[in-house]
Protein backbone atom coordinates (compact mmCIF):
# COMPACT_ATOMS: atom_id res chain seq x y z
CA UNK A 1 0.00 0.00 0.00
CA UNK A 2 2.85 2.06 0.58
CA UNK A 3 4.01 1.89 -2.86
CA UNK A 4 0.91 2.95 -4.19
CA UNK A 5 0.44 6.04 -2.35
CA UNK A 6 4.37 6.75 -3.83
CA UNK A 7 3.09 5.99 -7.13
CA UNK A 8 0.25 8.42 -6.42
CA UNK A 9 2.45 11.10 -5.65
CA UNK A 10 4.77 10.86 -8.23
CA UNK A 11 1.27 10.50 -10.77
CA UNK A 12 -0.13 13.58 -9.37
CA UNK A 13 3.24 15.55 -9.34
CA UNK A 14 3.96 14.54 -13.10
CA UNK A 15 0.08 15.19 -14.05
CA UNK A 16 0.91 18.81 -12.38
CA UNK A 17 3.78 18.94 -15.06
CA UNK A 18 2.00 18.50 -17.50
CA UNK A 19 -0.94 21.01 -16.83
CA UNK A 20 1.57 23.93 -16.04
CA UNK A 21 3.63 22.71 -19.71
CA UNK A 22 0.07 22.68 -21.84
CA UNK A 23 -0.37 26.24 -19.82
CA UNK A 24 2.85 27.48 -20.79
CA UNK A 25 2.28 26.22 -24.59
CA UNK A 26 -1.15 28.05 -24.22
CA UNK A 27 0.41 30.84 -23.46
CA UNK A 28 -1.10 31.35 -20.14
CA UNK A 29 -4.64 31.37 -22.08
CA UNK A 30 -5.58 28.11 -19.85
CA UNK A 31 -6.74 28.76 -16.32
CA UNK A 32 -4.27 28.05 -13.88
CA UNK A 33 -6.79 25.29 -12.25
CA UNK A 34 -5.67 23.06 -15.35
CA UNK A 35 -2.60 22.07 -12.64
CA UNK A 36 -4.40 20.75 -9.77
CA UNK A 37 -6.82 19.26 -12.21
CA UNK A 38 -4.21 17.62 -14.28
CA UNK A 39 -2.38 15.99 -11.04
CA UNK A 40 -5.62 14.85 -9.74
CA UNK A 41 -6.51 13.16 -13.25
CA UNK A 42 -3.03 11.58 -13.10
CA UNK A 43 -3.03 10.37 -9.58
CA UNK A 44 -6.76 8.75 -10.03
CA UNK A 45 -5.19 7.30 -13.54
CA UNK A 46 -2.22 5.82 -11.71
CA UNK A 47 -4.28 4.31 -9.03
CA UNK A 48 -6.61 2.74 -11.31
CA UNK A 49 -3.34 1.78 -13.81
CA UNK A 50 -2.34 -0.01 -9.89
CA UNK A 51 -5.47 -1.75 -9.22
CA UNK A 52 -6.62 -3.32 -12.84
CA UNK A 53 -2.79 -4.27 -13.11
CA UNK A 54 -2.57 -6.15 -9.90
CA UNK A 55 -3.48 -9.41 -11.39
CA UNK A 56 -1.68 -9.85 -14.12
CA UNK A 57 1.27 -8.65 -11.80
CA UNK A 58 0.74 -11.37 -9.22
CA UNK A 59 0.68 -14.08 -11.52
CA UNK A 60 3.38 -13.24 -13.39
CA UNK A 61 5.36 -14.25 -10.12
CA UNK A 62 4.00 -17.43 -9.70
CA UNK A 63 4.91 -20.92 -11.67
CA UNK A 64 4.11 -20.64 -15.35
CA UNK A 65 1.58 -23.96 -14.13
CA UNK A 66 -0.32 -21.97 -11.84
CA UNK A 67 -4.12 -22.48 -12.07
CA UNK A 68 -6.59 -20.37 -11.31
CA UNK A 69 -9.64 -21.83 -9.50
CA UNK A 70 -11.53 -18.93 -8.36
CA UNK A 71 -11.25 -15.11 -8.64
CA UNK A 72 -12.91 -12.67 -6.13
CA UNK A 73 -13.77 -9.01 -8.22
CA UNK A 74 -14.72 -5.70 -7.09
CA UNK A 75 -17.08 -3.62 -8.04
CA UNK A 76 -18.21 -0.72 -5.65
CA UNK A 77 -19.69 2.63 -5.67
CA UNK A 78 -16.60 4.92 -4.97
CA UNK A 79 -15.35 3.29 -7.95
CA UNK A 80 -18.08 3.44 -10.61
CA UNK A 81 -15.47 2.33 -13.56
CA UNK A 82 -15.79 -0.86 -11.51
CA UNK A 83 -19.39 -1.14 -12.76
CA UNK A 84 -18.57 -1.23 -16.67
CA UNK A 85 -15.29 -3.62 -15.91
CA UNK A 86 -14.63 -4.82 -12.14
CA UNK A 87 -11.17 -5.81 -11.20
CA UNK A 88 -9.75 -9.15 -9.45
CA UNK A 89 -9.28 -8.25 -5.66
CA UNK A 90 -8.37 -11.72 -4.51
CA UNK A 91 -7.97 -15.81 -6.07
CA UNK A 92 -7.44 -18.82 -5.57
CA UNK A 93 -5.00 -20.82 -7.14
CA UNK A 94 -2.84 -23.93 -7.35
CA UNK A 95 0.17 -25.27 -8.87
CA UNK A 96 0.39 -28.60 -10.26
CA UNK A 97 3.86 -29.14 -9.67
CA UNK A 98 3.86 -28.87 -6.27
CA UNK A 99 1.02 -31.28 -6.45
CA UNK A 100 1.90 -34.58 -5.52
CA UNK A 101 -0.10 -38.44 -4.15
CA UNK A 102 0.74 -39.12 -0.70
CA UNK A 103 1.42 -42.45 -1.59
CA UNK A 104 1.76 -44.38 -5.41
CA UNK A 105 -2.30 -45.70 -6.19
CA UNK A 106 -3.62 -44.20 -2.98
CA UNK A 107 -5.48 -41.05 -5.25
CA UNK A 108 -5.30 -38.91 -2.64
CA UNK A 109 -3.28 -35.79 -3.57
CA UNK A 110 -1.86 -33.28 -1.25
CA UNK A 111 -1.86 -29.22 -2.43
CA UNK A 112 -0.87 -25.96 -2.02
CA UNK A 113 -4.02 -23.72 -2.30
CA UNK A 114 -2.85 -20.23 -2.34
CA UNK A 115 -5.08 -17.61 -1.35
CA UNK A 116 -4.43 -13.91 -2.68
CA UNK A 117 -5.89 -10.91 -2.23
CA UNK A 118 -5.43 -7.34 -2.56
CA UNK A 119 -3.54 -5.54 0.51
CA UNK A 120 -2.81 -9.12 2.26
CA UNK A 121 -0.21 -10.95 2.65
CA UNK A 122 -0.32 -14.43 0.53
CA UNK A 123 -2.02 -17.14 2.43
CA UNK A 124 -0.85 -21.00 1.72
CA UNK A 125 -2.62 -23.89 2.75
CA UNK A 126 -1.92 -27.07 2.37
CA UNK A 127 -5.34 -30.13 1.35
CA UNK A 128 -5.02 -33.02 1.05
CA UNK A 129 -7.72 -34.33 -2.03
CA UNK A 130 -9.55 -37.26 -2.18
CA UNK A 131 -10.62 -37.41 -6.24
CA UNK A 132 -12.05 -40.15 -6.08
CA UNK A 133 -14.54 -39.86 -3.55
CA UNK A 134 -15.22 -36.32 -4.05
CA UNK A 135 -13.62 -34.50 -0.58
CA UNK A 136 -10.96 -32.73 0.89
CA UNK A 137 -8.84 -32.14 3.96
CA UNK A 138 -7.15 -29.62 5.95
CA UNK A 139 -3.73 -30.80 6.31
CA UNK A 140 -1.77 -30.41 9.17
CA UNK A 141 1.65 -30.79 10.74
CA UNK A 142 -0.65 -33.79 13.40
CA UNK A 143 -1.85 -35.57 9.86
CA UNK A 144 -0.70 -39.00 9.96
CA UNK A 145 0.07 -41.75 7.35
CA UNK A 146 -0.90 -45.52 7.18
CA UNK A 147 1.21 -48.10 5.16
CA UNK A 148 -0.79 -47.21 1.74
CA UNK A 149 -0.36 -43.16 2.02
CA UNK A 150 -4.10 -42.58 3.17
CA UNK A 151 -4.71 -40.32 6.13
CA UNK A 152 -5.61 -41.54 9.24
CA UNK A 153 -8.58 -39.98 10.98
CA UNK A 154 -8.67 -37.08 8.41
CA UNK A 155 -11.65 -34.29 9.04
CA UNK A 156 -12.78 -34.78 5.74
CA UNK A 157 -15.11 -32.34 3.90
CA UNK A 158 -17.88 -33.55 1.82
CA UNK A 159 -17.42 -31.32 -1.28
CA UNK A 160 -18.41 -33.23 -4.09
CA UNK A 161 -17.76 -33.20 -7.41
CA UNK A 162 -18.70 -29.78 -8.42
CA UNK A 163 -16.60 -28.13 -5.90
CA UNK A 164 -13.96 -25.84 -7.64
CA UNK A 165 -11.06 -27.01 -5.81
CA UNK A 166 -12.32 -30.55 -6.34
CA UNK A 167 -12.78 -29.76 -10.17
CA UNK A 168 -9.21 -28.21 -10.94
CA UNK A 169 -7.04 -30.34 -8.80
CA UNK A 170 -8.79 -33.53 -10.03
CA UNK A 171 -8.89 -32.40 -13.44
CA UNK A 172 -5.44 -31.61 -13.96
CA UNK A 173 -4.69 -35.10 -12.10
CA UNK A 174 -6.53 -36.76 -15.02
CA UNK A 175 -4.62 -34.65 -17.76
CA UNK A 176 -1.15 -35.56 -16.04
Amino acid sequence: MFWTLVTAVFAGLTGAGVGLALRHLSRKRLPKGIIPVAAGLGMITATIALEYGWYENVLDTMATDTVVISERQQQAWYQPWTYARPWVRGFVSFSPSETVETADGSGILAVQIRLQERWQPEVVRPILVDCENARRASLTPQTEFDDDGRPIAADWFEAGRSDPIIEAVCGQAAAA
